[in-house]
């Protein structure tokens, strides 16, 4: 009895950390989990993964459960493993079953070969309880199983977790991830966000950083802006000074590699409404357009010909007197 409620202590303390959070891809849609023991496994899928496509492999029967707000989203469920009767959980299982998808994605195979030849795994797939390298005792190593899944569905590894006993009869949210990536490498994917992409000289720009994959650094590019880099993961605002077409870079690298999001940003022109007139008081330089603002001081009580304001007398004037000529006076 001691022993039993040991055992039973020992599972509670070292769930939480057997369920380590790690996407080997954050845009994949294959996961995979993986024991000897086989029993209870309820996967939750609480995530709004598009096509996801889920695979199981074990040495003893399973009863797989899929759950969850987003279990309409599961396109395929394939259990590739042994699905021997010894029953070590306990829970009377004498077969392999699949339930909470409709029947007709669901494929469950006894020992089919191997889409990997590695040697110190099997030549077929028949269980997996580990991440390490080296001898599997029989069983296959991670990555040929992540391969032999990844294969059948033509998809993209995004997690896997692997344990030598009976599944946790906790359900398994699929958000949480898995506890390796066996023979993948991290290449992220670089993205970013401009919070304008068409702005005035003088003006600024927020850029907000959206990689997936989990990247390791971060290097940013901004010609003719301040500044003009960082290596931040998100690098707040940056301004433009001068006019021109300028195009924003972020690349995001993790241990397999780099991949570079760029955006343009295009700087002016832009219309700026002031007084154009250089020989006004309020004479605005970098106006564009004169909104009729001019003040020219005393010009206008000692040029009493200057009937259009502009602090000159000229042609425009005269219209404006051939125009009122011979009017009647109140």
């Amino acid at each position: 009895m001691t022993k039993h409620l040991t055992l039973i202590l020992l599972s509670a303390l070292l769930t939480p950390m057997l369920r380590a959070q790690t996407l080997c891809n954050g845009n994949g849609n294959v996961v995979v989990y993986s024991n000897y023991d086989g029993g209870q496994l309820t996967i939750n899928v609480d995530q709004n993964i598009p096509n996801l496509k889920i695979g199981i492999c074990t040495y003893e029967d399973c009863s797989v459960i899929i759950t969850g707000p987003f279990a309409g989203n599961v396109t395929a469920v394939r259990y590739a493993g042994f699905q021997g009767d010894n029953d070590h959980c306990g829970l009377g299982l004498t077969g392999t079953t699949v339930t909470g998808v409709p029947s007709n994605i669901v494929t469950i195979l006894f020992a089919p070969p191997a889409t990997q030849s590695d040697p110190n795994g099997n030549g077929s797939i028949i269980c997996g309880y580990s991440c390490e390298s080296g001898s599997q005792g029989g069983c296959n190593t991670a990555t040929q199983v992540a391969s032999y899944f990844t294969s059948v569905f033509g998809g993209t590894l995004r997690s896997y977790y692997s344990i030598y006993g009976c599944w946790p009869l906790t359900p398994f949210n699929v958000s949480n991830g898995g506890n390796c990536c066996p023979g993948t490498t991290n290449t992220p994917t670089a993205s970013f966000i401009a919070s304008d992409t068409s702005i005035c000289p003088g003006d600024c720009i927020t850029f907000t950083n959206t990689s997936t994959g989990n990247p390791t650094s971060y290097s940013w590019s901004f010609p003719g802006g301040t500044p003009s880099s960082s290596a931040a993961a998100n690098p707040g605002t940056v301004c433009y000074a001068a006019g021109g077409t300028y195009t924003a870079s972020l690349t995001a690298t993790g241990s397999g590699g780099s991949t570079t999001a760029q955006q343009v940003i295009q700087v002016g022109p832009c219309e700026v409404p002031g007084c154009t007139y250089e020989q006004a008081v309020n004479f605005n330089p970098l106006a564009t357009t004169d909104n009729g603002t001019c003040v020219f001081g005393d010009c206008v009580s000692n040029c009493p010909a200057d009937l259009d304001g502009n602090g000159t007398v000229g042609v425009g004037d005269l219209l404006l007197f051939i125009v009122a000529f011979g009017s009647t006076c109140p």
